[in-house]
């Protein structure tokens, strides 16, 4: 590139947010503006260059100059709300994404919102010199009325976008096992470097365990805030075991969908069986009900059970709803996986399926207590008056998520030389020292954070979810197992013994 001198100019453009002046030294890039700019066309290598030249929503075009991003449909969502349209009160912003459902019925919201109350907190004093964070939501729903797409196609779009477009380097999501899975894989090509680090708060699938594994002194950049299901499938089938249901198939079955999650945590549940558990495979919520009258065609009565696993709500209502219809269900013991544990299935299966409350229980990997969670919840209702936090279950695992990126930035910020997934993975690294200050996740103690990061020294966490104990070789966290059963509409899930 031929030296330029450094005297400051204006570049007027049009951008996706509307007509704004950006002010750069002619010593960076030159942004291709109109011609009343009167700025000299200049090439540009990499998207990164034109962040550091213009800030945020710049990136390298197709053309090799540097050029605005216009915001994906399913990732216009962004927090703070004025982060692209007044990017002059953000100067070095720290970006993150996050992928979740944003369907307005059962979907995610309350955890984008989990996700953002981190980011406002952590914004009250900014890291050093009052840099910010940002977070950029992108929605993968599966919803005709925005496009015809399924999920896991607008899951990676979404996640190619953050990365390749925004330059994130960390995403908080996805949601479920099978998107996180496929999400991490597509992101560590080689044509996504540098890779995003990845924190779920709801990913649980046991073969998540082994999917981004540490090489010694370097971390892996797939995290999560939730343990693995390897743990619920032992405790489930220990409670089955004390309910007199064993492997016998004449009278034990696993209704599965055929997704990472689901499968995984029917393979450990049958590793806890002998012989193991019949199983009956599904594909999509169209598939609950063939699976359902399979299952309804075999003897009933008492010591029969059925473990249903889904990945998501509108799998658990399917299935509800759908054995509602068969007197086989009337009379068996229902066991469900942790997707249940939302009030959406409730208020989705009460006017069909509230017959059939008395004969479930389930499994969750934690029931959130005590005062750091107290305080999530009492700092999320006022920031966002008109919701529940308690009504989405992993919404405390969503806000520790976020904290947890913002903790892996700040360690960045004072050990390391920059801000890619792999340096924010380091810091990470730093959370679950047993000789660190102990630190509690909320506002009101980050500037503890970023004083003992500055100072090297590592912190033991404990988060709105719980004890956040990242075990340093798997790097990965453990909970207390709750196991839960519906009283009724009204009241709700209760813990059982």
């Amino acid at each position: 590139m031929a030296a330029m001198s450094r005297a400051t100019v204006f570049r007027t453009c049009l951008p996706v947010f509307g007509l704004f002046a950006v002010a750069a030294a002619t010593a960076a890039l030159t942004v291709a503006c109109s011609v009343a700019s009167k700025v000299d066309f200049t090439s540009c290598t990499a998207s990164s260059e034109c962040r550091t030249a213009f800030g945020l929503g710049w990136v390298c075009g197709d053309a090799g100059l540097c050029e605005e991003v216009e915001l994906d449909a399913r990732c216009k969502t962004v927090y703070p709300k004025d982060l692209f349209t007044n990017p002059d009160d953000y100067p070095d912003a720290i970006i993150f994404g996050s992928l979740f459902d944003h369907n307005k019925d059962n979907g995610d919201l309350i955890l984008v919102n989990a996700a953002n109350l981190a980011i406002k907190e952590a914004n009250a004093s900014g890291l050093t010199g009052g840099r910010s964070f940002g977070m950029v939501h992108c929605d993968y729903q599966e919803n005709e009325d925005i496009d015809k797409k399924k999920s896991d196609v607008t899951a990676v779009e979404g996640a190619k976008f953050l990365v390749d477009q925004i330059g994130v380097s960390a995403i908080v999501g996805p949601g479920t096992s099978g998107l996180a899975e496929l999400v991490f894989k597509e992101l560590q090509l080689p044509e996504h470097a540098p890779q995003a680090l990845m924190i779920s708060p709801s990913a649980t699938s046991p073969s998540l365990t082994d999917i981004d594994v540490r090489d010694g002194d370097k971390p892996g950049l797939f995290w999560r805030t939730a343990p693995s299901d390897s743990v619920l499938s032992q405790v489930l089938a220990e409670k089955m075991a004390t309910g007199g249901i064993t492997g016998d198939i004449t009278n034990a079955y696993v209704i599965y969908a055929d997704d990472s999650y689901s499968s995984g945590l029917a393979n450990a549940l049958d590793k806890n069986f002998e012989p193991p558990l019949e199983r009956v495979g599904f594909s999509g919520t169209e598939g609950i009900v063939p699976a359902v009258i399979k299952v309804s065609e075999r003897t009933s009565g008492p010591g029969n059970a059925v473990v249903f696993i889904g990945a998501d709500v509108d799998q658990v209502v399917g299935f509800l709803n759908a054995a509602s219809s068969y007197p086989f269900y009337d009379d068996i013991d229902i066991f469900l996986g942790d997707a249940a544990y939302n009030t959406d299935v409730i208020v989705q299966t009460q006017n069909k399926a509230a017959k059939l409350y008395p004969r479930i229980r389930g499994v969750f990997p934690g029931s959130p207590s005590g005062q750091v969670y107290n305080n999530f919840n009492a700092s999320y209702s006022v920031a966002f008056p008109n919701e529940n936090p308690a009504d989405a279950s992993y919404s405390p695992y969503t806000y520790d998520a976020a904290w947890l990126a913002i903790y892996g930035a700040a360690w960045a910020e004072y050990q390391r030389d920059g801000f890619s997934g792999l340096d924010l993975a380091f810091g990470l690294q730093q959370i679950s020292s047993q000789t660190g200050v102990a630190v509690d996740i909320s506002g009101g103690n980050w500037n503890t954070v970023k004083r003992e990061f500055k100072a090297g020294h590592g912190i033991n966490v404990t988060g709105a979810s719980g004890e956040l104990d990242f075990d340093p070789e798997t790097e990965e966290t453990s909970a207390e197992v709750i196991f839960w059963k519906i009283n009724d509409a009204q009241t709700g899930f209760e813990n059982v013994p």
